[in-house]
């Protein structure tokens, strides 16, 4: 059963999602970092499948899910620090593997850099790693707040992102659920965005030295997950093009099986 609980973080309270196995625990525990403008409710279809032999909790960065409200200009730094909290409340000595997925793989990389001998691997999946052109300009759109209006229309693209792109993979009530989930940050529910595209990939990406899994999936995101592999030392790149939506739902246990694949082989 995946229960609820809150830590104590830097900016207030933070909201996880935990599972842990009913048999022995024999890896380390493995933390989750979402994807904005949604919360570590993305995780809680791939979950079983990857807290096989493992502990694994999804959090939700200030601002987002069930977590206190945050600034309006976050930097994901911030929410870096923020998931560290909650991973020395929850596992206290020993090292912890990470997750990732679209803005969460940021938010892993910075985690990796600020505190290199807490976290031991890295599973990054389809990764924002975009020039600084590109960055620039999806920057420039991020940057305004969600607007609240009286009319239906103001929730047209939320409801695009939430409902119509997922349907055709997922159930309604899972649709919608995620739908709903986008909308609790109100104003800033775009502001994860805004931090990811602000975030300088081409210097940090190279600076970490964990061993890392980069899986690349037929996405929106296959170019610029490609080019992160050619950012970080030694990566392993593997592609699963056959993966086409819904990388956590969906294909839920063919991408659990790559990244347990990934984090249960020994070290050479």
């Amino acid at each position: 059963m995946i229960r609820k609980g809150y830590s104590d973080g830097p900016f207030g309270q933070i909201h996880w999602r935990k599972l842990v196995p009913e048999g022995p625990i024999s890896a380390p525990p493995l933390y989750c970092l979402h994807p904005g403008p949604f919360s570590g409710l993305a995780f809680t279809a791939i979950m079983p499948h990857l807290a096989r032999d493992r502990m694994v909790v999804a959090p939700d960065y200030p601002g987002y899910g069930g977590s206190d409200p945050f600034k309006e200009e976050p930097t994901i730094a911030e929410y870096a620090q923020a998931m560290l909290a909650v991973i020395h409340e929850q596992s206290g000595s020993g090292t912890v593997d990470l997750l990732g997925f679209h803005t969460g793989n940021l938010v892993a990389v910075e985690m990796a850099l600020i505190d290199p001998l807490k976290i031991g691997r890295l599973a990054l999946v389809d990764i924002p790693a975009f020039d600084a052109e590109t960055s620039a300009k999806h920057k420039s759109a991020s940057s305004k707040t969600f607007e609240i209006t009286s009319e239906l229309e103001c929730l047209e693209w939320p409801w695009k992102r939430g409902i119509t792109n997922r349907i055709a993979s997922q159930t309604y009530d899972r649709s919608f659920e995620m739908f709903v989930e986008q909308l609790r940050p109100g104003k800033f529910m775009n502001k994860a965005f805004h931090a990811a595209f602000s975030y300088d990939v081409d210097s940090k990406l190279p600076a970490m030295t964990q061993d890392s899994l980069i899986l690349a999936t037929q996405s929106g995101l296959l170019d610029a997950t490609r080019r992160a592999a050619t950012l970080i030392a030694d990566a392993r790149l593997v592609e699963r093009l056959d993966i086409t939506r819904a990388v956590l739902d969906e294909a839920a246990e063919i991408t659990a099986a790559e990244i347990l694949n990934f984090l249960n082989r020994t070290k050479t």
